[in-house]
């Protein structure tokens, strides 16, 4: 009781005392307690800020615990509920019922039976909790915790939305919190689990609600904490799932939980409560099983069990290993589950799948796993599938040939990703070849596998998905070369382990395992002949191989052109590289070999060819001497002729592929069956047959060359002709006694390839030409001739042509010493043993032919075409031919005229001349090699020539004297100024320039052959046939040379691997892999030289000297020189250590703004690819670490000190735009990613992100500024859409991002700027994100605002009268923002300032700030507002700027007074006056809205009152008081405000004088001194009715009715002659519209107000009657006559006014017949007659209704008084009246008629 007698001061007061008892005195004081606090808080008044920091919960904490203990309880607490029978009602979630029972005082305290109390009690506690006043940054973080949950609970209260927005909000407000906490992590659980079970129930808490566990969720999955509490997180996870009353969102964040536990819970826990967790997972699936219409949810929860699983199986890997039961559960999911689950539970699977890594199964597991992933391909989920070869590749070693074969059923499969990891499943990796602890399948093993899985495969596998399956009982081609591509690969990577401790090569050398290409290389065949020679090691292993490979052959079905050609070209290999055991085994086997000749596929036919030729050869090698040759001279000369036949018959589509076939068997038989005699020396006449057979082939050969050039000839078959002849004839046919046809042949391959319209047969002629040349090397030169006359007619684009000439004259050149004869030749024996030692060497005379072509006419040559034959021919030759002796006496001559191809304007011709030149260095000997160095430096104008020519005749050693003393008198080799110049003036290849410069930086000249054997660079290089001209061989003779120059050569050398030229970088990134590859490891170095292994070592090793070159040249003028400097710098920098980079960090900035700004587009952009590497590295750096390093921090404060001042000053600020967008980004990068390590640098930072708000603006927006309209956009919309993009800006994401780290120290250096920007900033961006930034801080810093909010609400005053109605907004808000945090004073002058901006000389929108201002005070700080009640800017500012004629300011100053009347309490006299002063003061304004705006202030002021008199409220004395206060001040003033001429509004100033007088009619009466106000209003409205447009007279009328109508005055003598003036205007109305002419305009928009005037005329007459007295026959006569006439003629709305007010008059007339008269003073008739004029109008039903009225009034006067003598005629007038209402069609009219006949007639005379 003491509590509702208390005043407020004395309620504020007490608080902190019942907080003090509350913490101090027992649990059965508690409720009483409780309860007085709550009903202090609720009857005393807001707490204002400074009340909130009096109570000082930073030193008194026991305070701030009571509090928040209470307000977490009554947050809890629910609303009213029905009480058990004999009890209380039920305990609300999370209470207990004793806690229950002392927050409600046992059901005594009102919020327990009433809503609207239990909410606003509420709502004030979530208030003050939120407070940052009560709660300031400082205060403990224990109290912090526990607020934060109070909060919590406020957020979810079920009932009341407000409290539940405002709980929410104030969580926002707070500072984050340690999800790490034990207090946190034990009160959530607490709350989420409830008290235990005890004997004394009362006292136990209940969990939480449903919607409270949610967001406490949102808690324990940030914490790593929680999960190390197993069994409070285990029951919180059992609840969620399975507790009662759980929903769908609880058990998803259930499990997300369980999710998060277990990955983050110790081992030891997951260990041990693996069985609880596992059998949780499966009553979640066994639960929720999935059906057809399983909810997302569902899907999301099962899913999410799943994974679970899976994540726990990786923690426990024992679940997964003991048996298979949890991995057969997952995997039998697949099909049952929905596709949304399918990927969850694919996840899980893969979870798992690290459980098995790294682990060695036992047998039996191994098996049943195996099983089970076989099985698993079968399914028809693709995810099952992929995770079945998962766990294949991962699962098992790569030896297990069990998981290969799964891997290879994967290729088959119809997902593309399926095939993918199928292959790199079967693919070996090159390190794994030459590192020997790692595993291989072993080639008995692999090989008797694969074999046993091919028989099921030839018959129709049926362990393939649906998918992978052809058809019943056709062998799956996919798999089956799968399979044959796995076991290829192993035999190569055998071949290589084992010549690995010899074997020099680079990783990428060794990709061929995996490509299935045929082989080309010496190193690739030697590999696979080794593997194939090892096969005889095992008992029948090479059958088992040549069984595979030939399978295809037994298999008619398998018309896969792809598979077959592989399977025989692996046959080919088998037979070729094979022991020669291999080809008698096949030997009977010919026929299925032949049966392939007729397929369509080209290849198919090429290598079943060669594998006859090879079965052939060695069959017959090994038959020639033996007595029984009946097969070569009978089946084999027929087969022979059967081929002849077929190939000779004519041309057919149909038989246009066997006919191909049979001529390249033709030639291959051919080819094996001469290099057999030719091996034996054999002249066996027992063969004539055979032989003869051989020479029709010679002959059908040479006249199918001869008719290749027809046009009727199919190219295919073209083709074939000379492939068979090109086999054919590369053995010297005279040998054996043929006759000679090379001459004839050879002239028909030339005519062949003079049309290189068919690339194919042109391609063959040359070869055929070539072979021809090495079985008879007389035919060479013919050959030579032709081509160079063909080479200067080569286009650009047939430069391929120039390569397959210089592959022809290789091979017509090297013979058999060529590395390309080498790779066509097929046989098993080498080609010395057939052909004999002589005839494989070289062509010595051809060669001489050649190159005396090629150096003194060719490169000398003026067409362009002819030099890039003489460079493409000598490379070839000298690629393909290496050692060749035949070239020793060409090196000196070939070199010079290289030498002078490398200034060729062609592109090509200097790379290929290069390539060749050091090829040419490294054949020739030391005396060559020097005089090759000099002679090129000699050609690019160097200074070593002429030390070279000084030294021509003293010889060698006088020249290596010569060069080593310019060498140490350091002395630069080469000049730049030199380099670069041809004969006519073009400039010479930038890659040789920089190759040169590079070797003249070293020091040696010799490194240039070096350096050019290591640069390949040219595109063509990448084609097929560039291909061929690797540089393996080079390599290892250039690092010799060049290993002692590593030091001096690397910075350069890096920097130039990034140069602009693509043949400069391509060249020197050659040289640089070459010199660095993984095989360098291995090679051997100098004494005490350590190298190092990769690029990235290499880097660091030299960083002091890359890092001063990259920089340097930066700075340089040639603008190449700087964009290889910036390539470099920002490779360097990726992946560095940012110990090495901090000292050059300021450099790098600077010169990477310098190249950002370059005038050169190249430059720029490789400055902004290294301003990019930067920002990476910096953002990467200075990322705050997960676990404290205080190394980590200094060296990222280090950084941040270097960067930051350089963005924020020469980088956002810079002039160049891209320096600026790029500056920009990179510190909204830092200022999200960088944490703690911005809080030094958060003022500098936020003042230029503010700033660059305006200046990062786009153009668009800047042009639309100023040209809005014209694209028919306003400024409003326009503005709008500018703030609208700063919001959403990044700029505006950074600022908010950067205040997190806002200290007090950097708060006091940043408001200065905040100053500035309010007060000087340019832009609408830059000033309207200044102002969101004040917001922000308010928000989110609040202590942090508080001492300056003064300053800075002072700067934004004097920005409120911008001109940007937005801006004006945003300021406003800022300002509504802080003023809780003003001192009186400022708040004061705020208020002042305000007022004063509203009745300054601005615009309408300019003055409405005000008004928003104190709208946002009003929303943000009513109490503020509400300690001022007097003064500038209060309540009476508030009330007069509602009526402001401006509808957007009203809408504001209404909003904040609606915010604003809730606590002034009820009105007094003093606050009347208050609400008056601005009105009173603006009454006589000389601005008429101001007097209008007055004007209504006043009448509504009027209104108020009148409402408080009326509702009884306050007491009779009161209002009197208030009533006669209104009276005082407002009648004089708004009297003497209506002297003076009209002016547009003045209705308004009538209109509140007569609302005022209305209300205050007997305060008047009593006043002596006001009485005479009475006439003055009078007066005053009968003057204005006399006068002014017909509208303000119609104000003026509906003015005096209100009087009339609020007061008992008696105005007709003064007003009755000017209203009936009025109402007498409605007949020259009448006649001016009957003479109006149509078109005359003006009167038809005047005459409806004129005769609307005349209605409110006649209404207020029918006011004015008076009550008390009687009017008199003359006037009464008078007046009846003119609304009878009206009545009788005027338009509607005047007849009902008219015929209402006879009505009046009839009834006037009546009450003085019953007191002084005996005869009626009107004449009844006319008006009946008026009546039944009205009852006939069937278009209104308003006029039949008054016409009724009227009737009514005249029956009960007729009845009342028969003995007039006019009695009787009114009657017969009335009936007949009467009679036209009772046929009225209106059923509400005729009723009613029937009942006046009924009941008025009676009585009638």
């Amino acid at each position: 009781m003491a509590m509702h007698n208390s005043s407020e001061t004395q309620l504020v007061a007490a608080i902190p005392l019942l907080l003090d008892g509350i913490h101090l005195r027992p649990n059965s004081q508690q409720p009483l307690l409780i309860t007085s606090l709550l009903t202090a808080m609720l009857n005393g008044p807001e707490l204002t800020e400074r009340q909130l920091q009096e109570f000082d919960f930073i030193k008194n904490t026991h305070r701030a615990t009571a509090l928040i203990n209470v307000a977490r309880d009554l947050f809890l607490f629910n609303a009213v509920q029905p009480k058990k029978e004999g009890g209380q009602g039920p305990v609300s979630a999370g209470l207990s019922l004793e806690r229950q029972s002392a927050l409600n005082n046992s059901g005594k305290a009102p919020w327990t039976s009433d809503k609207a109390i239990l909410e606003q009690i509420k709502q004030r506690m979530v208030q003050l909790i939120g407070s940052g006043a009560a709660f300031p940054t400082e205060i403990p973080e224990p109290i912090h915790e526990q607020r934060a949950l109070a909060l919590v609970c406020a957020s979810c209260d079920p009932y009341f939305q407000k409290v539940s927005d405002r709980g929410k909000d104030a969580l926002k407000r707070m500072r984050p919190i340690d999800y790490e906490s034990e207090t946190l992590v034990s009160s959530i659980f607490a709350m989420f689990l409830g008290g235990t079970i005890a004997s004394d129930a009362v006292g136990v808490r209940s969990p939480v609600n449903a919607t409270t566990k949610l967001k406490l969720f949102s808690y324990l999955n940030k914490s790593v904490k929680a999960t190390a509490s197993f069994q409070q997180w285990i029951r919180v996870v059992s609840d969620s799932l399975f507790g009662s009353g759980v929903t769908v969102k609880l058990r998803q964040q259930g499990m997300s939980f369980m999710l998060w536990a277990i990955e983050k819970a110790p081992s030891s826990q997951v260990d041990q409560s693996s069985p609880l967790l596992l059998q949780l997972i499966q009553r979640t699936l066994s639960e929720h099983t999935p059906t057809g219409t399983s909810s997302l949810s569902e899907d999301q929860l099962r899913g999410s069990a799943y994974l679970a699983y899976g994540i726990l199986a990786k923690r426990v890997p024992s679940l997964a290993l003991d048996n298979l039961e949890h991995l057969q559960a997952l995997f039998g999911a697949f099909v049952n589950e929905t596709v949304g689950v399918r990927s969850s539970i694919q996840e899980g699977l893969l979870a798992m799948l690290s459980a098995y890594k790294d682990v060695q199964l036992s047998q039996q597991l191994q098996n049943l796993l195996s099983a089970l992933l076989q099985s698993q391909l079968k399914s028809p989920v693709y995810q099952a599938r992929y995770c079945a070869l998962r766990y294949a590749i991962s699962a098992f070693p790569f030896a297990d040939m069990e998981a290969r074969w799964l891997c290879i059923l994967g290729v088959a499969d119809a997902k593309h990703e399926i095939q993918q990891l199928a292959r790199s499943g079967l693919a070996i990796k090159p390190s794994a070849v030459l590192e020997r602890s790692c595993k291989l399948p072993t080639l008995d093993v692999a090989i008797s596998f694969v074999h046993n899985k091919a028989q099921h495969i030839i018959a129709g596998s049926q362990a393939l998905v649906p998918e992978a399956r052809t058809a019943a009982n056709i062998a799956n081609p996919i798999v089956f070369c799968s399979a044959l591509d796995f076991c290829r690969s192993l035999l190569l990577a055998t071949g290589i382990r084992k010549q690995s401790d010899s074997l020099v090569v680079e990783l990428t050398d060794l990709e061929f395992i995996n490509k299935h290409e045929a082989l080309l290389s010496e190193l690739q065949r030697q590999s696979m002949q080794i593997a194939l020679s090892s096969l005889d090691t095992h008992d029948n292993l090479s059958s088992l191989w040549l069984d595979l490979v030939g399978a295809v052959l037994w298999d008619t079905c398998t018309d896969d052109a792809t598979t077959v050609s592989k399977a025989l070209m692996y046959l080919v290999e088998a037979l070729s590289l094979g022991p020669q055991a291999l080809s008698h085994v096949f030997f009977d086997n010919q026929q299925l070999l032949l049966s392939r000749l007729d397929t369509h596929n080209y290849k198919v036919q090429l290598y079943a060819a060669q594998a006859l030729s090879i079965v052939y050869y060695a069959k017959l090698l090994a038959e020639l001497g033996s007595l029984d040759l009946t097969f070569w001279n009978e089946q084999l000369v027929q087969q022979l002729h059967d081929l002849l036949a077929t190939a000779t018959a004519p041309i057919t589509p149909k038989t246009l592929d066997k006919q191909q076939g049979a001529i390249v068997a033709l030639g291959y038989i051919s080819h094996g069956l001469v290099a057999a005699f030719l091996t034996k020396k054999s002249s066996n006449l027992e063969l004539a047959k055979l032989k003869q057979a051989v020479t029709d082939i010679y002959a059908a050969l040479l006249r199918g060359l001869q008719a290749a050039n027809e046009p009727a000839v199919h190219p295919d078959i073209a083709s074939a002709w000379c492939t068979a002849a090109s086999e054919v004839y590369r053995l010297d046919s005279l040998a054996i006694g043929h006759l000679d046809t090379a001459e004839q042949a050879m002239a028909a391959a030339v005519k062949l390839a003079t049309d290189p319209s068919a690339p194919k047969v042109y391609e063959e002629a040359l070869r055929l030409m070539s072979d021809i040349a090495v079985g008879r090397a007389d035919m060479a030169g013919n050959m030579i001739e032709f081509l160079y006359s063909t080479a200067g007619s080569t286009t650009s684009k047939q430069l391929d042509k120039h390569f397959k000439s210089g592959e022809a004259l290789a091979r017509a050149l090297g013979c058999f010493r060529c590395t390309l004869v080498r790779a066509d030749w097929v046989l098993p024996n080498e080609p010395a043993q057939v052909v004999g030692k002589q005839a494989v060497d070289a062509n010595q005379a051809a060669v001489d032919q050649l190159f005396t072509k090629i150096t003194t006419e060719m490169a000398k040559s003026t067409k362009i075409q002819e030099r890039q034959a003489a460079a493409i021919w000598t490379l070839t030759v000298v690629q393909s031919c290496p050692g060749l002796e035949a070239l020793s006496p060409w090196l000196s001559k070939l070199h010079t005229s290289l030498s002078m191809l490398l200034s060729d304007r062609s592109e090509l011709t200097q790379e290929v001349a290069s390539r060749a030149l050091g090829l040419l260095y490294n054949m020739g000997d030391a005396s060559l090699k020097e005089d090759m160095v000099f002679s090129l430096i000699s050609l690019f104008g160097g200074n070593a020539g002429s030390s070279r020519r000084a030294a021509a005749d003293g010889g060698s050693a006088d020249v290596q004297q010569a060069l080593r003393r310019q060498i140490q008198s350091d002395e630069p080799l080469l000049e730049q100024e030199s380099l670069g110049q041809t004969p006519d003036g073009h400039a010479v290849n930038t890659t040789y320039k920089s190759i040169l410069s590079l070797a003249s930086d070293m020091q040696n000249p010799s490194l240039v052959y070096q350096f050019m054997q290591l640069a390949t660079h040219t595109a063509m290089w990448n084609s097929r046939c560039g291909a061929a001209y690797g540089m393996a061989n080079i390599i290892e003779q250039a690092r010799g040379a060049i290993q002692p120059y590593m030091k001096s050569m690397v910075p350069k050398l890096y920097r130039y691997t990034f140069d602009p030229s693509p043949q400069t970088q391509a060249a020197m990134k050659s040289i640089w892999s070459a010199l660095l590859g993984p095989s360098f490891q291995r090679s051997a170095l100098t004494e005490g030289e350590t190298m190092p292994t990769s690029g990235a070592s290499v880097v660091e090793q030299y960083w002091d000297a890359i890092m001063e070159e990259c920089l340097a040249s930066m700075g340089q003028r040639e603008w190449k020189v700087r964009e290889s400097g910036c390539n470099a710098l920002a490779s360097a920098i990726l992946g560095a250590d940012p110990e090495l980079v901090v000292p050059y960090l300021d450099r790098i900035w600077q010169m990477s703004f310098r190249a950002l700004d370059d005038i050169k587009s190249s430059v720029r952009e490789a400055g902004l690819n290294m301003c990019q590497s930067m920002a990476n590295a910096t953002v990467t750096w200075c990322t705050p670490s997960s676990a404290e390093s205080k190394s980590h921090d200094q060296q990222a404060q280090a950084i941040m000190a270097s960067v930051v001042p350089f963005l924020v000053d020469k980088g956002v600020g810079s002039d160049a735009e891209d320096v600026r967008t790029f500056s920009m980004g990179l510190l909204l990068k830092l200022c999200r990613t960088s944490g703690r390590y911005l809080s030094s640098f958060v003022p500098v930072i936020i003042e230029r992100l503010i700033e660059s708000l305006s200046d990062m603006e786009s153009q668009t927006a800047n042009y639309l500024t100023f040209h809005a309209e014209g694209h028919g956009i306003s400024q409003e919309q326009l503005e709008s859409i500018r703030l609208s993009a700063v919001k959403s800006s990044p700029i505006m994401q950074g600022i908010e991002m950067v205040l997190e780290y806002l200290t007090p120290k950097s708060m006091e250096d940043l408001v200065p700027k905040l100053q500035n920007i309010i007060r000087h900033g340019l832009g609408l961006p830059a000033r309207a994100g200044c102002a969101r930034t004040v917001v922000v801080l308010c928000v989110k810093k609040v202590e942090l605002v508080r001492p300056f909010a003064s300053t800075l609400v002072k700067a934004i005053s004097g920005s409120l009268t911008e001109s940007s109605a937005f801006q004006r907004q945003a300021w406003a808000t800022a300002i509504g923002y802080m003023a809780s945090m003003l001192s009186p004073k400022m708040f004061g002058n705020l208020l002042k300032h305000l007022e004063k901006i509203y009745f300054d000389k601005y615009s309408d929108d300019v003055r409405g700030v005000s008004g928003q201002v104190l709208e946002q005070l009003a929303q943000r700080c009513p109490e503020r507002l509400r300690e001022v009640t007097t003064g500038p800017g209060t309540v009476s500012f508030v009330y007069f700027g509602r009526w402001d004629a401006s509808k957007i300011i009203g809408v504001a100053f209404e909003n904040a007074w609606h915010e604003y009347i809730i606590g002034l309490g009820k009105l007094t006299s003093d606050g009347l006056l208050e609400m008056l002063r601005l009105p009173l003061a603006h009454i006589a304004d000389d601005s008429w809205p101001c007097r209008i705006q007055s004007a209504k202030a006043i009448s509504d002021i009027a209104n108020m009152v009148d409402r408080e008199a009326r509702s009884g409220d306050s007491s009779s004395q009161t209002c009197s008081a208030i009533i006669r206060t209104l009276a005082d001040t407002t009648l004089l003033e708004l009297i003497s405000a209506l002297h003076g001429r009209l002016w547009p509004g003045k209705e308004h100033v009538l209109g509140a004088l007569v609302k005022v007088y209305v209300v205050c009619a007997d305060a008047v009466a009593d006043n002596e001194e006001l009485s005479p106000t009475t006439d003055a209003v009078c007066g005053i409205l009968l003057k204005e009715l006399k006068h002014g447009e017909v509208s303000y007279r119609r104000e003026v009328l509906k003015h005096y009715c209100t009087l009339a109508k609020g007061t008992n005055l008696d105005m007709f003598n003064q007003m009755s002659g000017a209203l009936l003036q009025q109402i007498e205007q409605y007949g020259s109305i009448a006649s001016n519209s009957d003479a109006m002419d149509v078109d005359d305009d003006e009167h038809a928009l005047k005459r409806p107000q004129q005769l609307m005037l005349v209605a409110a005329a006649i209404e207020a007459m029918q006011l004015t009657l008076p009550s008390g007295r009687y009017l008199g026959d003359s006037g009464t006569k008078q007046l009846a006559s003119v609304l009878q006439g009206i009545a009788l003629t005027g338009i509607w709305n005047i007849r009902v006014a008219s015929l209402e007010c006879l009505t009046a008059l009839v009834g006037h007339c009546a009450r003085e017949l019953e007191h002084t008269r005996f005869e009626f003073a009107v004449d009844i008739a006319p008006i009946l007659e008026a009546v039944k004029a009205c009852a006939t109008d069937g278009k209104y039903v308003s006029v039949r209704t008054a016409a009724l009225d009227t009737l009514e009034a005249v029956l009960c006067v007729v009845s009342k008084y028969p003995e007039d003598s006019r009695a009787k005629c009114w009657c017969e007038g009335a009936k007949c009246a009467l009679n036209l209402f009772l046929k009225d069609p209106v059923p509400s009219i005729s009723d009613r008629a029937k009942g006046i006949l009924d009941v008025s007639f009676e009585t009638l005379p």
